[in-house]
């Protein structure tokens, strides 16, 4: 059973850890920064695609390294000061857990991308359409990062997992007719986000299919994760 009051009560503890949090606090401020930044070296004649392609760019890097890299920096603060051993032992049940730091990471991260959809004021693109297909693509990357913030040593580890990740932005645009981009990272969450928006962009609708696969991502992120969770000693 999904308990209301522990979710509300870690929430509101992970809540004040990014706040006291130099490293996770700061992470947003520099997403919307970036942005802020693009929009003013954008040239005036910057083609409609172009903008576009910016603001694709710019959500893959937040939903990867921000929302991925918040969850893990968060989770692994815990095993530091030793409250996940605690959570772990107690009542607290994985999906509880889960659940608290997910919608910590995903205010953070949902908030980021609603700002950067303004930011960059790409003309015609439906934001309710943009906000659900990158929030589901920001809590399947940020369900991804609770397993590694599992892994990770420590703060300093976690932080640095946001590097391999950009590889998943990089490597479809670097590299063509391979089996492994083709096949694999085509169904990963990160492709289904710039598939999705790419749809959108050029006046498509919202593909119902691409959601799902998104979803499959988290269902599959968070089964890994409730099996770490469970073990001791990681």
């Amino acid at each position: 059973m999904i308990s209301t009051r522990k979710i509300s009560a870690i929430y509101s503890k992970n809540i004040k850890s990014v706040l006291s949090n130099p490293f996770i606090a700061a992470l947003p401020f520099m997403m919307v920064a970036l942005a802020f930044i693009f929009h003013m070296i954008t040239p005036e004649y910057a083609t409609y695609y172009e903008t576009a392609s910016t603001l694709i760019m710019l959500v893959l890097m937040n939903v990867l390294i921000g929302g991925a890299t918040i969850m893990a920096v968060l989770i692994a603060e815990e095993k530091e000061k030793n409250t996940l051993n605690v959570l772990i032992t107690s009542t607290v049940s994985p999906l509880d857990f889960l659940i608290s730091h997910v919608l910590t990471a995903a205010t953070l991260t949902i908030t980021v991308n609603a700002a950067m959809f303004y930011i960059m004021r790409v003309p015609d693109l439906p934001i309710v359409d943009y906000m659900i297909i990158t929030s589901i693509g920001s809590i399947a990357a940020i369900t991804l990062g609770a397993t590694l913030g599992l892994l990770a040593k420590n703060q300093a580890a976690a932080s640095t997992m946001g590097t391999p990740l950009i590889a998943l932005v990089l490597l479809p645009s670097l590299i063509t007719d391979n089996f492994i981009v083709d096949n694999i990272l085509y169904y990963f969450f990160s492709e289904q986000i710039n598939f999705a928006m790419v749809d959108l962009i050029r006046g498509g609708e919202l593909d119902l299919l691409r959601i799902g696969i998104m979803a499959a991502n988290f269902i599959a992120f968070a089964l890994i994760f409730a099996v770490c969770y469970k073990k001791r000693g990681i």
